[in-house]
Parts: structure tokens; sequence; C-alpha cells
């Protein structure tokens, strides 16, 4: 005679009165997966991944907005540094002695081409009987000292070789010529006192031109 106790001790009561292919009834309770252990690996495995790809992710923004902090940082210490000052004169360039006697040369002859010019307007006024031809002799001696004086100024800034010396007296009978000039246009005459202290600066002016230009 079989003993029913030891058997229902021995096996599971369900496993027993269940059919083959059946699952058991349901009891009403979810049943819970034990958690991963030393025994399970694949278990901690498949949770590992999910960890690693969000410190994967954060990395690159943090990174992105270190480098951003910096920059701007930097950005803020260039705005407030104030500008270097340098206090030193730039320095001047220097000329061979032929560019400079090329320059000499060419300021000398745009000086006597002038002069030639206001002299010969000047003659042709002085010699002029004929109101009409006096008052076009006039004319001619205004276009004379007019492009003359804006010509030398011209001619000395395109040979920065020319010497010092040369050049500040080229540009004082420039000066001059158009102060004479300004007062022709005012009804001046060669004459009037008020022409008298542009002339003299004028004739100093070319007499150390001419001293230069030997």
């Amino acid at each position: 005679m079989v003993n029913i106790k030891v058997v229902d001790q021995r096996y599971h009561p369900w496993v027993s009165d269940m059919p083959p292919g059946t699952s058991p009834p349901h009891s009403g309770r979810h049943r819970v997966p034990p958690p991963p252990t030393a025994s399970n690996p694949s278990a901690q495995t498949l949770s590992a991944p999910p960890m690693a790809f969000n410190r994967l992710a954060r990395g690159p923004a943090f990174t992105a907005l270190a480098f951003a902090l910096i920059g701007i940082a930097v950005g803020f210490v260039g705005w407030f540094r104030p500008a270097p000052h340098n206090n030193q004169p730039p320095a001047k360039p220097s000329y061979t002695e032929q560019q400079t006697a090329d320059a000499k040369a060419e300021v000398c002859t745009a000086f006597g081409q002038v002069t030639h010019r206001i002299d010969l307007a000047d003659a042709i006024s002085a010699s002029s009987s004929d109101r009409t031809a006096k008052v076009g002799a006039v004319a001619l001696a205004r276009q004379a000292l007019d492009f003359g004086s804006r010509y030398l100024v011209a001619k000395v800034a395109e040979e920065p070789a020319t010497p010092p010396d040369l050049a500040s007296a080229v540009r004082q009978q420039a000066n001059a010529l158009q102060e004479l000039l300004i007062g022709y246009i005012n009804g001046a005459s060669s004459s009037d006192a008020s022409q008298q202290p542009a002339q003299k600066a004028s004739n100093e002016a070319a007499d150390t031109i001419r001293q230069l230009c030997k």
C-alpha cells in the first residue's frame, strides 16, 4: 500500500494533478523574476549597456559646454583689456643716393617749368596795351599761379625721396603763389601793399630753390 503522505511531501500537488501540456491555474499573483545574481551573468550584462550609453552621450555635451565657457571668458578678457599704446614714432623711410638725386632732378625741373610759365604770363600782361588783350593776359597769369602752385605740391608728393630742405622750399613757394592768386582775385595789383608779403615770400622761396637745385 502506497503511503500517500510521503508522496505528498515528495511532489508538488499541482505538478502531479495537472495533465501534460497544460499550464497551472492563475493564482492571482504575479511571479517576480529573481534579481540577477552571480550565477546569472546574462542579466547583469543586459543592464550594463544603457548606463554606458548614457555616459558616452553626456561626455561630448560636457566637453562642448566647457569649450563654450572658456570662449566666453576669453572674449570678456579681450573686450575689457586695454589696447597697447605704441608711443614710438614710425621709422623714417630711407632712400639711396640715386633715388634722392632722381627726385631732386624731377622737382627742380617742375619748379623751372612753373617759373617760366609765370614769368611769361607776367610779360604778356605788362606788354598788352589793348583792354581785351589785357584781360586775357591777367586770366593767363592767374591760371599760371593756380596750376603752377598745385603742380609743385603734387610733384613733391610724387617724389618722397626729395631732400627735405628742397621739399620745404617748394611748399613755401606754392603757398606764396596761392596767396598772390587770392589777392589778384580780390582785385589787388602786384604793386599793392597787401600783395607785398606774399611776393616777398615767393621771391625768398624761389631763391632758396635755385640754390638747392644747382
